[in-house]
Parts: structure tokens; C-alpha cells; sequence
């Protein structure tokens, strides 16, 4: 709350500026001017790749890729302050980007805005406010060929596989080096298309999976960055004769590149924050108040004032040479938008304004459920609820003893993971849930942590303590990037009949130390209690974090 006497030296304050200069800040200006106050910021573009970023012609000569492109049309908008490809190399893989970042090399820029100059990567990146990358494409190749006499791809699907994941685990040390350097940077990462789209008729379901598996692959490696994956499959598959010309090149031509960039266009569209994230900051303050905290806006003109707007309506007006306001009154479990308008000497006001939401919410009552209190599990259900794994049900019971199904462990997965699908689920049998589940088991499909039979998911079974533990084993091999191998058989004297992926996930959970089994007995084909898989998912989650 704000005390009496600041009140009145606020407002002595303010009466003083506005006997100089009255501030049209009651609403927005009927005049405005693309030249006045701005808080946004013109781009600063950095490309990193391969070939499609260098850009090479469907005649496999050089020229405009999809960076040039995008970064023309920032310069028509009149958004760009300066672009480079410079770092982008035909022929590139991951580990070579990755050998970059570690070097730190220095290269000629090529863009526009600094041409002749020659930059360090770490500081070509601390300078971009916006990074793209399309690299992993040329890892896959090199375990895959094609017999130009015959036409029949030729390939060692173990390899191919292997490679495929090991691009995810690069993607994540890649992003991982990309924010350390620059925590502010948005990356945006191409998804690929089909390269061989005039392959037979008979190859083309082997390639769509394939390509699935490397974007998933990319995608896995972006999880837990700000990073955006940008799909290019679709766009380049409707009119392919167009956008790949030449059968015995993989590459674009120029429409082709165009139609990429126009992808990351709509990208950047969408999610791009053209004012800088903390141009606005806000600090809750005491019980019920915050601190708003603004960059100053840039003019040609000399900066006046600011106004501070609450859900729309304005709440308070500062001078020039202020940039805090205090918000007093802030009701618990409300959502508040906050805005910022600045207006210079002309009286015209910006139109692009920072924005910051704030939520004052009181602290929930301790999670309690009647029919856990002496349950041995009592202590996982509470961790696990708490970290957002499981809940419990409306009527406040847990049902620690009931069975996990397919659906219910396939959702605590993907929610635990935060993955988010870009197409639909392959199961008819999914139709009747909502569309968060469909949502998630589409996920879960789409990055191999669970497969159907026959079409069906079977999404009301239970999940049986073989099928959880093959779950969490390609979980594992999601989020490291490489599948886990295990130092010796699991010892228990029921798991012979089933297949190695199963014998080995098992194997797994006994090594971490998760999974303990009855009597020598691993009894896999035995249905999951809820209590138990709060207990299993709690320690796999912990596993995953090391």
C-alpha cells in the first residue's frame, strides 16, 4: 500500500509536469507516427546450419537460401538492422556446428549490415536477437545412399537409427551453448522435408518414418530450451516438382527456399517478441502490491512521459525520468495485464508497448488424501502430486490401489515432459477422450514412447509393470539421446519369455535402483497400482534430471 505521504508528493510531482505539458495519455492518440516512441527493437539475424542455410540451388550451386529471404523481407518491414550466413556451411552435421560454438571460430560475414566485416561466433551470437538453424539433415545422409543405376536406397537401419538420435542429443548441447552465450536470443529451428520425394512409390512410407524419426530426434533435443520448431514437411510435399526440380539433388530451388522462409515468417508471426521480454518487469511486493519496472522508450524526439495501463484502463502517469510504479490493492488469484505508453514533445504515443501479466495467489492448502494417510506409498503420492506427475481425484481420494491404464500413464509422461505433438494420434480407439488426451497420446506416438496394436492404443487396459517399465526405458532414450544398456540381465526368473527391449527396460529400473520385484519375481505381466507408479515415476523422474 502506498503510504499518504508518498501519494502526495507523487501527485505534487505530476501536477508540476502537466502545468509544462499536458500528456495525452487518458487513451491512445488518434495521431500516431511510425517514427515516435518505440520500445522495439530492429533485428539483429544470425543463421547456423547446413547447406539450406548457405544456400544451394537444386543445380547444387551456390546461392540464396532461406536466410536470405527471411532477412529480406525484415528489411522491407524495415526490422532488420543486420544479417549473417556467414557461419552456415554446405555439407554441415551438428557436431561440426558444435565444434564452432566450442571454438569459437571467426568467420567473413555474409548479409547484410556488416558487409566485409569478419565476427567470433560467441559474438555474433551475444549480438542476434534472432537465430535460426537447420543442421542434422546431412548426419542421416551419410548412413544413407542411393543407387543411381537401380533407384533402391541403400542404408544399415541400426546406424540410420543411431544417428538419428545421437542429432537430438547435439541439438541440446547446441541450444544449451546458444543460451549460456546469449540467454535472450529466440531460435527458431527448421524441421526437415522429404528429400527424395521421386523415390518409387514403394520406398516412400520407410522415408516418411524416417524423416518423422529425425524431426522427432530435433525435437526431443529442443525440450527444456525456449528454442521453436519450424515444420517445413508438408509445405515442400504439396507442390515438390516445384520446390525440388532436380531428382538427383536433395536441395531447393529458389521458390522452394522462398516457401521455407515464408514458414519461418509466420513462425516469427506468431511467437517472435519484437519488444524485448524485460523491456517490462514486474516484482510483487508485500501482500498485496507490485513494482512495475520499465526500460526507457527511444525517440527522435524527446521522450515526455509514460502512462501505466491496467487491463486497458489507465492507472497512473509518470514523467520522462521516471520508470517504476508501484500498483497497490492487487486481489489474490487475479490475473492483471499491465502496459506501458510512452508519448514525446509531438504528443504522439507509441503504438508497440510492453506488456507484463501479473498473479498474486495465495499459497494452496497442503494436498491431502483421505485414503493415502496410511498407505506405504503416502510419501511418493505427495512428491509426485506436488511435482505435477499425477493428481488425485474430485471426490479428495487418491485410489492408491486401483490400476494405472495405458491412457493414464501414456498422459503422465508427456505431461511430465512437456511434449508437444505436431500431428495427429495413429489410434481409432482414442476418439472419446478429450482433446488434451488425444493431444498427449499424439505426442507420445509421435516421439516413440508408446506404441498401438493394430491400429489401437487399447487406451483402458492396464498398464502392465512390463509395458511401464518399456515407457520409462524410451523416455530414457528420448531425453538422452541414446538408448540405456544395461550392465547385466535383470535377476528375475519370470522375464525370460519376453524380447530384449523389454528384458533390457527391466533390466534398467533394477540398476536405478527403482524396481526391486517379489520373491525373485519381476511379475511383468501384473497390472501398475497408482500407489506404486507414484513411487516408480517419482525416482525414474529424479534419474532424469541428474
Amino acid at each position: 500500500m502506498i503510504q499518504s505521504m508518498k501519494k502526495f508528493r507523487f501527485v505534487f510531482v505530476l501536477a508540476l509536469i502537466f502545468q509544462l505539458v499536458a500528456l495525452p495519455l487518458q487513451s491512445r492518440a488518434a495521431e500516431t507516427d511510425a517514427n515516435g516512441p518505440t520500445w522495439v527493437q530492429p533485428v539483429n539475424y544470425l543463421a547456423l546450419g547446413d547447406s539450406l542455410a548457405f544456400g544451394i540451388s537444386s543445380d547444387g550451386l551456390p546461392g540464396k537460401g532461406y536466410p536470405d529471404f527471411l532477412a529480406e523481407s525484415l528489411q522491407e518491414m524495415k526490422m532488420l538492422s543486420t544479417s549473417n550466413k556467414g557461419f552456415a556451411y554446405p555439407g554441415y552435421t551438428a557436431p561440426e556446428v558444435l565444434k564452432d560454438l566450442k571454438d569459437n571460430v571467426t568467420k567473413p560475414v555474409i548479409g547484410i549490415g556488416q558487409e566485409g566485416k569478419t565476427v567470433e561466433l560467441h559474438q555474433a551470437i551475444q549480438d542476434a536477437n534472432l537465430i535460426t538453424i537447420s543442421v542434422g539433415a546431412n548426419d542421416m545422409l551419410k548412413h544413407f545412399k542411393i543407387d543411381h543405376a537401380t533407384g533402391v536406397p541403400q542404408f544399415d537401419m541400426a546406424e540410420l537409427t543411431a544417428a538419428i538420435q545421437q542429432v537430438g542429443t547435439n541439438y541440446n548441447e547446441i541450444l544449451k551453448v546458444i543460451y549460456e552465450i546469449n540467454p535472450n536470443v529466440q531460435v527458431y529451428v527448421m524441421g526437415y522435408y522429404n528429400p527424395f520425394p521421386a523415390l518409387a512409390a514403394d520406398y516412400q512410407p520407410q522415408l516418411a518414418q524416417l524423416l518423422a524419426g529425425l524431426n522427432g530426434s530435433i525435437q526431443a533435443g529442443m525440450q527444456g530450451t525456449p528454442a521453436e520448431f519450424v515444420s517445413t514437411s508438408e509445405q515442400i510435399a504439396t507442390d515438390y516438382k516445384t520446390y525440388l526440380p532436380n531428382p538427383a539433388n536433395i536441395h531447393l530451388s529458389e521458390a522452394g527456399y522462398k516457401v521455407v522462409a515464408d514458414e519461418f515468417g509466420k513462425q516469427l508471426k506468431a511467437t517472435y517478441s519484437w519488444i524485448p521480454k524485460d523491456a517490462l518487469t514486474a516484482q510483487l511486493k508485500g501482500d498485496d502490491a507490485a513494482t512495475l519496472t520499465w526500460k526507457p522508450a527511444v525517440d527522435t524526439k524527446k521522450i515526455m512521459g509514460y502512462g501505466i495501463y491496467m487491463n486497458d484502463e489507465l492507472i497512473g502517469q509518470v514523467g520522462a525520468d521516471v520508470l517504476t510504479y508501484d500498483v497497490p490493492n492487487l486481489k489474490a488469484n487475479t490475473d492483471y495485464q499491465f502496459k506501458v505508453v510512452a508519448v514525446n514533445e509531438d504528443k504522439v504515443t507509441s503504438t508497440e508497448n510492453p506488456t507484463v501479466k501479473v498473479t498474486r495467489t495465495e499459497t494452496p492448502a497442503p494436498i491431502l488424501f483421505k485414503d493415502i494417510q496410511k498407505h506405504w506409498a503416502k510419501s511418493y503420492i505427495e512428491k509426485a502430486v506436488e511435482a505435477g506427475i499425477v493428481s488425485g481425484y474430485s471426490d479428495g481420494t487418491f485410489k492408491p490401489e486401483q490400476t494405472l491404464t495405458r491412457v493414464q500413464a501414456t498422459s503422465i509422461i508427456v505431461r511430465t515432459l512437456g511434449l508437444k505433438p505436431t500431428q495427429p494420434a495413429p489410434f481409432k480407439d482414442i476418439s472419446h477422450f478429450s482433446e488434451q488426451i488425444q493431444s498427449e497420446v499424439a505426442a507420445a506416438s509421435q516421439f516413440g514412447i508408446v506404441y498401438g496394436v493394430n491400429g489401437e492404443l487399447k487406451p483402458n487396459d492396464p498398464v502392465t509393470r512390463v509395458q511401464l517399465a518399456a515407457m520409462l526405458n524410451r523416455t530414457f532414450t528420448l531425453v538422452n539421446g541414446k538408448p540405456y544398456v544395461a550392465k547385466s540381465p535383470a535377476p528375475y526368473k519370470d522375464i525370460s519369455g519376453y524380447g530384449k527391449e523389454a528384458q533390457n527396460s527391466i533390466a534398467m529400473l533394477h540398476e536405478f535402483g527403482i524396481v526391486h520385484g517379489s520373491n525373485g519375481k519381476f511379475l511383468p505381466a501384473d497390472g501398475t497400482k497408482r500407489g506404486e507408479s507414484a513411487k516408480i515415476l517419482v525416482n525414474f523422474s529424479l534419474i532424469l534430471k541428474r
